[in-house]
């Protein structure tokens, strides 16, 4: 076993991230895509999508909770990029970084369990 020292990796999320599984849609151009967010924050989110997106790329994310039991719902439109995308097993995670966040957001994560 040797005392070698590990490289620190600088934490590039500002945000923590909640975990979640929301059904969202998003678009690049023109149509919009069904979705699912796995993790969401102020700064960013990570969607499971059925395409390959290219790192870079504008993007609009609309996001909506469905709270059991009829509870009301908090949705937020949000743009930003996509940072970037991989193969996760028989689809694609990619992840994205937001713009500004609008008030909406925070709204819907503090709906989030």
């Amino acid at each position: 076993m040797t005392d070698a020292a590990v490289p620190s990796r600088a934490n590039r999320r500002l945000t923590a991230r909640k975990a979640c599984l929301l059904s969202v849609r998003y678009r690049t151009t023109g149509a919009w895509h069904p979705a699912t967010a796995l993790d969401l924050s102020l700064g960013g989110c990570r969607l499971r999508v059925g395409e390959d997106l290219e790192p870079g790329t504008p993007i609009e994310v609309s996001l909506e909770t469905n709270p059991p039991g009829g509870g009301a719902k908090a949705s937020a439109d949000v743009g930003g990029a996509v940072s970037w995308c991989h193969v996760d097993g028989l689809s694609r995670s990619a992840g994205i970084h937001f713009g500004p966040a609008p008030t909406d957001l925070e709204r819907l994560l503090s709906a989030i369990p």
